[in-house]
């Protein structure tokens, strides 16, 4: 699977990928995916469903001149709101230059080319003004803020909750 934009390759990771994925771990996902080669390998499998709905698709962000990976992004069911989500993470190098924008908008399109779903949801910490506005200038409409009891980690986290409706938007 490949998605182009004007800066970006977004497409499939493969085995080649894992050393630079392993960089875009964030903590949660260190802390509660165990090994990361084992992580990496679940993710690789979910593309044989290519299900958002009952799974998850993650798919590598690259840079479209060099080949290097960038971060990632995806769709797939939110674990506890059990609701598919739109996802993303830059390495801390590359977060600023409007690839998170670039990417949300790309998938979150290819998600409502391909999938029948009413809309997709986007989450953000209440502190993550800088993901918050990823969202927002994608196209995503604040909901509320809530909190949830993330249940890999048993900790509380508030978050901004925002959805994203295709027929109001494309």
């Amino acid at each position: 699977m490949e998605v182009l934009t004007k800066r970006l390759i977004i497409r499939s990771l493969t085995d080649s990928d894992f050393p630079e994925f392993e960089r875009t771990l964030n903590e949660i996902q260190r802390t509660c995916m165990g090994d990361a080669k084992a992580f990496f390998n679940w993710l690789i499998a979910q593309y044989v469903n290519m299900d958002i709905v009952n799974d998850l698709i993650s798919l590598g962000i690259f840079d479209k001149i060099t080949g290097e990976l960038l971060g990632t992004v995806g769709a797939g069911k939110h674990d506890d709101l059990n609701e598919p989500e739109i996802f993303y993470e830059l390495l801390p190098e590359h977060r600023g230059y409007g690839y998170a924008t670039e990417a949300v908008n790309a998938v979150t399109k290819w998600v409502f080319e391909n999938y029948t779903i009413p809309y997709l949801i986007g989450t953000a910490g209440v502190d993550n003004i800088k993901s918050q506005k990823v969202l927002e200038r994608c196209g995503y409409r604040f909901i509320d803020e809530r909190t949830l009891l993330v249940h890999v980690e048993g900790k509380r986290y508030d978050f901004n909750y925002y959805r994203f409706y295709p027929t109001l938007t494309l």
